[in-house]
């Protein structure tokens, strides 16, 4: 933990800082269209059909891509030819193949609302749930984006040397550290990937034959293959944070008296993790704040109590705990004026830094500045 004796630094620049983070709202947009399936032309009556029923969704190959509503009598979410799964969204999902006899394979793909821009790093994430009714399960699926749609006259797996080098996509496997076998539940698939500036399009599946497809059995089944249920496509991007620049968690707003809270979700926070495990060599410190209620070493107090939430979470959202460092202030650095009721509330807060280990000007940040 932090132990220097901090004290103020000047008003204006964390004021400033409340601005400055509204940049990062807009970054946590998603970018896939549809991407819970929801906006349909009809409801599905067939097997296959979801470049005909979903919009902005495609199928690149012959392979028969299915789509489930809820609207439907022929293709339900629930008791449907291969199983029964609640959507994790809204009332519809998609369902593909990623592992069949003689290496037939089933692709999706999504077209973005905007191309990548270059040299960015994106989230891309769905939530898959593997059928009820089949013989395996996999823990590799492959995502490809690319400049434009394609299609392929085959129903086979898609071999990334398909693709010519003037074809301009962005290949990445997305490997599970165990075997995607939950049959109840959905479960994210997620990886990281900088962009090369020109993806406009998103195809995800399996792009490796049988041979070289990591499979598990399940369970005896006349279907001797993997078949997953997919919702939720997203794909966004990831905040850059300049190091030794101090953040405010937005969203993260204490009330009086309050030593903790329960943060279930924080878009900040997610996006922060996602950051700091894809740059191993920095640290995040964080710094907590009161109102100027009560005694100093009561705020004192609370205000550690206040950065150790944060901490936890970002523990619990994966992040080691040997990377994460955090002091309280209590309300020796307010933001606004602790005699104004309506807005002193904004002194009660958390800030966060990014910088490498053992960063002096992370551990000095509000020494006196002679």
């Amino acid at each position: 933990m932090l132990t220097n004796n901090l004290e103020m630094k000047t008003f204006p620049q964390i004021v400033f800082l409340f601005f400055a983070l509204n940049c990062f709202v807009a970054k946590g947009q998603n970018l896939v269209k549809n991407p819970s399936f929801e906006t349909s032309y009809r409801c599905p009556k067939e097997f296959g059909s979801l470049d005909v029923d979903a919009e902005s969704w495609r199928k690149p190959t012959l392979g028969t891509t299915d789509y489930f509503n809820t609207c439907s009598a022929e293709l339900p979410v629930e008791n449907n030819f291969i199983g029964s799964q609640l959507p994790y969204d809204g009332e519809a999902y998609a369902g593909m193949y990623l592992y069949a006899p003689n290496d037939y394979r089933e692709y999706i793909t999504a077209e973005l609302e905007t191309p990548l821009e270059k040299d960015k790093l994106y989230k891309v994430s769905f939530m898959v749930s593997l059928a009820d009714d089949v013989e395996f399960s996999i823990k590799e699926f492959d995502i490809l984006l690319s400049k434009s749609t394609f299609e392929m006259n085959t129903s086979k797996y898609l071999d990334v040397r398909y693709f010519s080098k003037s074809a301009q996509v962005n290949f990445k496997r997305i490997q599970s550290n165990k075997y995607l076998d939950n049959t109840a539940e959905w479960v994210e698939v997620s990886t990281t990937v900088m962009a090369k500036g020109y993806e406009h399009f998103l195809t995800i599946g399996n792009f490796i034959n049988n041979e070289d497809t990591f499979k598990q059995e399940v369970k005896k089944a006349s279907r001797k293959s993997a078949y997953y249920f997919i919702d939720m496509v997203s794909v966004t991007l990831i905040p850059s944070y300049t190091q030794n620049q101090l953040y405010v968690i937005e969203e993260l707003l204490f009330d009086f008296d309050e030593t903790s809270i329960e943060i279930d979700y924080n878009q900040q926070l997610s996006d922060l993790v996602t950051y700091l495990k894809s740059n191993p060599k920095l640290n995040v410190y964080l710094y907590g704040h009161t109102d100027a209620m009560g005694s100093v070493k009561y705020n004192d107090d609370l205000s550690e109590k206040r950065a150790a939430t944060v901490a936890s979470f970002l523990v619990k959202s994966g992040l080691s705990k040997n990377r994460i460092s955090w002091k309280g202030f209590g309300f020796k650095k307010p933001v606004v004026s602790n005699e104004k009721e309506d807005i002193r509330f904004k002194n009660r807060r958390v800030e966060f830094l990014v910088a490498e280990p053992q960063s002096n000007y992370a551990k000095n940040l509000y020494e006196d500045q002679n």
